[in-house]
């Protein structure tokens, strides 16, 4: 017997809840990955009680984080894990960690004036912005590169070898996820996600990426890549901070620039370092 499409708003929205969890794992060379996926953080509080508080996703962002607004879209439980050999050493990406990187108290350095159509368009919300007690950098930018745990890092002048990602190994995993997204009020988008490729060649390549457009103004990229081999007990994390105005790229194709996966060739490098994770 089929089981009953949910009738009411409430089965609905468990229904769909219930849909969006997804757990992914995979095991090679003593390395274990983990991807979790889950909704869309409530934009109401569910729980019914003081006990039940703590494991609202809602009351913890809003205790924890003292921005007066999130990203649009946020996925509070989407969690991508990469654990050492050890079982206990990990290094892990997750929103509520990358959002405690930006800034709360300030209005964002882009460095540049925005045209008066972008002004003129986003005046209502700079007004509010800049009126209340509580600026913040409402492009979302955070330079987080991810959460360790049991883990250190070290100085390296090891470097990821780029040449040996761009060969077509077989992939024997991939995951991916969204830790949150915000459309910065239809003049642009902020995003970050991570992306996770096992090799059969016995090594494995994550990317972190934060992508930052407001159109015709800026565009920010921040990538943190992550490679691990089988054979050895550390990994490298390389990070890098890449912008330009688009004053400043007249050669670059606008459709590069609103690409996520392209824009980043073609912005300069502003701040960059390479660093060994070593399980403690």
């Amino acid at each position: 017997m089929q089981t009953p499409f949910p009738r009411t708003a409430q089965e609905v929205l468990a229904h769909a809840r219930s849909a969006a969890k997804k757990q992914e794992r995979f095991v090679q060379g003593g390395f274990t990955f983990e991807n979790f996926s889950h909704h869309i953080l409530d934009s109401l509080c569910r729980h019914t009680d003081a006990d039940s508080e703590a494991s609202c996703s809602k009351c913890t962002f809003e205790r924890e984080l003292e921005l007066p607004e999130l990203p649009e879209m946020v996925f509070p439980k989407n969690v991508l894990r990469i654990t050492f050999p050890n079982g206990v050493s990990a290094i892990e990406f997750r929103a509520l960690d990358a959002l405690k990187m930006v800034c709360p108290n300030k209005l964002p350095d882009v460095q540049v004036g925005p045209s008066l159509v972008w002004q003129e368009a986003r005046k209502d919300r700079l007004q509010m912005i800049t009126e209340s007690h509580h600026p913040y950098d409402w492009t979302f930018t955070t330079h987080y590169n991810g959460t360790l745990i049991d883990c250190h890092t070290e100085e390296t002048d090891e470097r990821i070898d780029m040449e040996r990602l761009k060969q077509r190994d077989e992939i024997k995993f991939f995951a991916e996820t969204t830790l949150f997204e915000d459309e910065l009020a239809d003049h642009g988008t902020a995003e970050l996600s991570a992306k996770l490729r096992v090799m059969d060649k016995n090594y494995f390549f994550l990317l972190l990426r934060f992508y930052m457009r407001v159109d015709g103004v800026l565009v920010r990229v921040c990538d943190t890549r992550i490679v691990g081999d089988s054979h050895k007990d550390y990994v490298i994390r390389e990070w890098q901070l890449r912008e330009a105005k688009f004053s400043d790229l007249p050669f670059a194709r606008h459709e590069d620039l609103n690409n996520v996966n392209l824009a980043w060739q073609h912005l300069p490098v502003v701040k960059s370092f390479n660093e060994k994770i070593v399980p403690n």
